[in-house]
């Protein structure tokens, strides 16, 4: 006769380590959540602090990941910066401000670059 309390065994430590990772995972997510909150309220404060109410925390970042590159929207979103329409709006807003360039591709008139 086979034994199979081994098998057994092994199995209920898999899983209980996959928990365990689970755990450590969504609590470094969380973590990370409240970390760039914090950030934002840093750059609000800061902003506040020297009076600069035309732009907001998120569009301060979007400033500072530009930085003096040429992107795309879709290049911030696929670098995981920012999600969705979230960019498209804000980038138009800098735009607007006079903070950003911006200039239509000539291969692909839907794109638009910013620098």
């Amino acid at each position: 006769m086979i034994n199979s309390r081994p098998a057994a065994k092994t199995a209920n430590v898999s899983d209980d380590r996959r928990e365990a990772i689970r755990s450590l995972y969504m609590e470094s997510l969380q973590l990370v959540e409240r970390l760039h909150r914090r950030l934002l309220d840093v750059i609000k404060d800061e902003f506040d602090r020297n009076g600069r109410s035309d732009i907001n925390a998120i569009q301060a970042l979007l400033l500072f990941n530009i930085g003096n590159s040429e992107l795309t929207a879709g290049e911030l979103r696929s670098r995981g910066y920012y999600l969705g329409s979230n960019v498209s709006y804000n980038l138009k807003k800098l735009v607007d401000l006079g903070f950003i360039n911006h200039q239509r591709s000539r291969i692909d008139r839907r794109s638009v670059r910013v620098s």
